[in-house]
């Protein structure tokens, strides 16, 4: 493995153990990355009637309602934040599928150059920029050592970068999952609120034990 120039001037670099290093190194994990999507155009009416479910949650179905107490239930509000919440989600959502897209397709070359057929000519000590302190090299000699260098870098890096990038769409994607489940929720809220109050009716009179 190459072993990075430091400077005396700069802070130590802490020395990583094998426990430290990532494990994913070097790995393809794109097949974690998975596409992500808005189904819905507009979130669904309240005044439709909630799905029932599948049953497949596992556990005990709770069958007893249990006493809420008064609630409070302002549908516009709700509806608005709803709708403004959706817009974000889909904003978000396109996003990640154009960063998603841009990360799966990067070339292994992004982090460094390939090796050239000929090494890439050396910079002369005494231009400028070059603070490397090493002798002055005349024109047009080539630094095959230091190229090698830069490319081995660089594949190091990318081995490193891409399985890190791919676990963070990753987590992006399964944050705009949970988001997404959670705005169906809100959304099946509304519709249960909306179902029950229509079917909400005054009993009829108790029938008089005695006559008139």
């Amino acid at each position: 493995m190459i072993q990075p120039y430091h400077s005396p001037y700069a802070p130590p670099i802490p020395v990583t153990t094998n426990d430290e290093e990532d494990k994913d190194v070097g790995k393809d994990l794109s097949y974690l990355v998975p596409d992500v999507s808005v189904s819905w155009d507009a979130p669904p009416s309240f005044n439709d009637d909630p799905k029932k479910g599948t049953g497949e949650g596992g556990g005990d179905q709770m069958t007893e309602v249990l006493d809420s107490g008064p609630i409070l239930f302002n549908a516009s509000s709700v509806r608005a934040a709803e709708v403004s919440m959706l817009d974000r989600l889909r904003v978000a959502t396109f996003s990640y599928e154009r960063m998603s897209a841009h990360v799966l397709t990067l070339p292994d070359t992004l982090f460094g150059p390939p090796p050239p057929d000929k090494p890439v000519a050396a910079m002369n000590a005494g231009a400028p920029g070059n603070s490397s302190g090493a002798s002055p090299m005349a024109d047009g000699e080539t630094d095959p050592e230091g190229t090698k260098m830069i490319h081995e870098l660089g594949v190091q890096f990318s081995e490193a970068m891409k399985p890190a990038m791919e676990k963070a769409l990753w987590q992006i994607a399964n944050s705009l999952t949970l988001t997404g489940q959670y705005l169906a929720l809100v959304n099946r809220a509304g519709q249960s609120y909306a179902y029950v109050d229509r079917n909400l009716h005054f009993p009829p009179p108790p029938s008089s034990s005695g006559s008139h």
